[in-house]
């Protein structure tokens, strides 16, 4: 059941875009970089609950454009949502 439910997840995951406005400074260089904790709350606030633990930057978020980011939603079950940094 649990399986059945992420994969579900996954799916409605994968066509999401998340948009975060970010400051940036020369050569569209961005300060800082955006957390798992803020693409935490992000999803939270369009109705997903997911634990920040589980989403996986293998990098910083610290370029503008678009950025697959992986979330562990079960042990059998990854899915992907689409974050996009803009100024």
């Amino acid at each position: 059941k649990e399986i059945k439910e992420s994969e579900k997840l996954s799916d409605e995951l994968k066509d999401r875009v998340l948009t975060f406005k970010v400051k940036t400074g020369k050569q569209d260089q961005v300060f800082g970089s955006v957390s798992t904790k803020q693409i935490a709350q992000k999803l939270e606030a369009e109705g997903y609950k997911i634990d920040k633990k589980k989403i996986v930057l293998d990098e910083p978020l610290t370029t503008l454009g678009y950025h697959e980011v992986k979330i562990n939603l079960h042990k059998n079950v990854e899915g992907y949502v689409t974050v996009l940094l803009t100024k």
